[in-house]
């Protein structure tokens, strides 16, 4: 068996277990973010500003998870997977960008209850939120477009290589 190919089964026998730690990436702080926020308070201003500005803490070890799914995905040439988490990511960021309106309209709202000498912490605080909410969200964005596209070209490839004909021919041969 040559190297290249002994080194891809060797990445592919570790793309399961690459696929379990990703979940539990995504999965655990997700958990935890809604254990430290239970029980939901919708309608309060306060809750809903504290809420997703501990969202932003939390956000770059699930995207990390993701990666790891989407290089698992890719490495065991599951399509439907890449497809779905794609559809995901970009649904993620779609929704990112809506809680960060959400959030900066809170910010406003409760920054009016702030006393003057706090409210320069809190707008640092709530402007870092706001950053890394927005990277978070274009990197999101970004991972669904190329894995959509990763899977299309992968799949359109794959029925191109069977069927089309080769692009150099011995000299003489006909044509195909």
């Amino acid at each position: 068996m040559p190297e290249s190919d002994r080194s891809l089964s060797d990445l592919r026998a570790l793309a399961w277990p690459l696929y379990c730690a990703g979940l539990l990436m995504v999965a655990l702080p997700l958990a935890d973010l809604a254990s430290n926020v239970w029980p939901p308070r919708l309608g309060q201003v306060e809750w809903r500003f504290g809420t997703l500005g501990l969202m932003a803490g939390f956000l770059l070890t699930p995207v990390l998870g993701v990666f790891m799914i989407a290089a698992s995905a890719a490495l065991l040439d599951h399509r439907v997977v890449q497809r779905i988490l794609a559809i995901l990511n970009i649904v993620a960021a779609i929704t990112m960008i809506g809680l960060m309106v959400i959030f900066a309209l809170d910010w406003l709202q409760f920054r009016a209850t702030i006393p003057p000498d706090g409210q320069g912490t809190m707008d640092v605080g709530s402007g870092k939120a706001l950053v890394k909410d927005a990277l978070v969200a274009l990197v999101l964005l970004w991972a669904g477009i190329v894995g959509w596209r990763i899977s299309r070209q992968h799949g359109s490839a794959r029925g191109r290589h069977r069927s089309s004909p080769p692009l150099i021919r011995e000299s003489g041969s006909p044509p195909a």
